[in-house]
């Protein structure tokens, strides 16, 4: 668990990789990213979701990313609608996350 803790931690202080596509707000600026990585954790026991995903940059840095679920976050297994507690750590994963001043939040995972 405290390696979790840990991975956890990098992932939310790294959200620094993928397309980007501003969005502003009066509240400050949002970001939209997409990353394609290795689903590393889950954690459905907390308010909110957590998932985190290991991503290697195309200079072959790894990058830690992870990502509260919002409730209207769209989860996809393959073609099906799926839920946090379906997505297996291993799993290939392409996540689209915001990046806001209160952390990075996640809009949609398609698990392949």
């Amino acid at each position: 668990m405290r390696t979790n803790a840990y991975l956890l931690a990098v992932a939310l202080a790294c959200g620094l990789v993928g397309t980007t596509i501003s969005v502003t707000s009066s509240w400050g600026e949002t970001i939209q990213r997409t990353v394609h990585g290795t689903v590393v954790a889950t954690n459905v026991d907390v308010d909110p979701q957590i998932i985190v995903v290991e991503v290697v940059l195309p200079n072959e840095e790894e990058l830690v990313v992870g990502a509260r679920l919002a409730t209207d976050t769209k989860i996809m297994k393959g073609k099906q609608a799926a839920g946090l507690a379906d997505i297996q750590a291993g799993e290939k994963a392409t996540i689209t996350y915001l990046k806001t001043p209160d952390g990075l939040i996640a809009r949609s995972i398609h698990i392949r």
